[in-house]
């Protein structure tokens, strides 16, 4: 399959382990992949193809998987 550009992320819920683009089925892995500039630039891409109001639910959403996966991690001791 191919990759596209940009991605079309699924917004990620609490309890997802990674973002997943709907259309090239791309994974990023939520702690290991997620860095603080992946995070920027994935967030300023969403708001610029899908406006302000449904970019902030994104982030939202995306801030609480982040934050529950990253506590699992250190659950776990990884």
């Amino acid at each position: 399959m191919e990759r596209c550009s940009p991605h079309a992320w699924r917004t990620p819920v609490a309890g997802d382990s990674a973002l997943v683009c709907d259309v090239c089925e791309s994974r990023l892995d939520l702690v290991r992949d997620i860095t603080p500039a992946v995070q920027a630039d994935i967030l300023r891409e969403y708001r610029r193809r899908c406006g302000p109001i449904v970019g902030r639910h994104f982030e939202e959403a995306l801030e609480a998987a982040l934050a529950e996966a990253r506590a699992r991690a250190g659950g776990r001791g990884g």
